[in-house]
């Protein structure tokens, strides 16, 4: 079924917007995306899931049979008939499309995929945080928007960085792999000492990291095995955990308490 809602224009193209049933819609030659074509389909599937399909789908009338090539938003054409081939969807269902009266493909391919600008990381997490903040729980913000947990709790880390911080992060001041190394504490005023009370090569990620644990045990250190990470927390000690190494390098940060610990052992 394919139903005509209105005529526009989109710059010199002429469009119809219609509702196209999804078997009737095939990918273009003409897209110009080869590369990483397919990257992430399952988690934007999970996104439409979640919260529909946000942008139509931009196709033109196929020269033979009854189908519409999608000249642009192949991933998303891509994401639907998964969802569709997963059985998340009950039936054949109509997808909404900007129809494109002249063919003019690569050219509309290649403004979607170049005339997009990705949202800036302080944006990103912090929209994730006001997700937190309106109730939602971390796990609940991952499958709809096609994310691991790990990965929107680090997002959630970075967006409770100091607003100084986050404000020289806007400017472009601090990339992102030295937020990432601010945020191994969620101390606001030893965050802010350590960056601006540095410049130059001492800022560098893996130095931030090493002024802000230099006081810490790693759970990995002789002591550490020997009174054991249970014991530690056991007798009140607290953990801190660096969500952003590769193996979640953990700390111990009360080195009296771990000092005091094996004569109690």
């Amino acid at each position: 079924m394919t139903t005509t809602i209105t005529t526009t224009a989109i710059g010199t193209l002429p469009t119809t917007i219609q509702h196209i049933a999804l078997s009737k819609l095939v990918p273009s030659k003409a897209n110009v995306r080869k590369v990483n074509a397919t990257a992430g389909i399952g988690e934007l599937a999970d996104s439409i899931e979640a919260h529909g399909l946000i942008q139509n789908l931009t196709v033109r009338k196929a020269v033979k049979g009854q189908k519409f090539e999608v000249v642009a938003s192949a991933r998303r054409l891509a994401a639907l008939r998964l969802l569709l081939k997963q059985r998340r969807f009950d039936t054949d269902i109509d997808i909404p499309c900007n129809v494109l009266a002249a063919e003019r493909d690569a050219e509309i391919s290649l403004a979607e995929n170049t005339q997009r600008e990705a949202m800036h990381v302080v944006d990103e997490v912090q929209a994730y945080q006001r997700l937190v903040e309106d109730g939602l729980p971390a796990d609940a913000i991952a499958s709809p928007f096609g994310q691991s947990l790990v990965t929107v709790r680090q997002h959630l880390k970075l967006a409770a960085l100091p607003p100084q911080i986050l404000k020289a992060m806007r400017a472009d001041e601090i990339t992102i792999e030295q937020a990432r190394a601010l945020a191994i504490t969620d101390d606001h005023a030893t965050q802010e000492a350590a960056w601006f009370g540095r410049d130059g090569w001492s800022r560098s990620p893996s130095n931030l990291r090493a002024v802000l644990t230099n006081e810490h045990i790693r759970s990995t250190d002789r002591l550490a095995r020997f009174i054991g990470v249970d014991a530690y927390e056991a007798a009140g000690g607290v953990l801190l955990r660096d969500l952003f190494s590769d193996n979640e390098a953990t700390f111990l940060t009360d080195r009296p308490l771990a000092m005091r610990l094996p004569a109690e052992v």
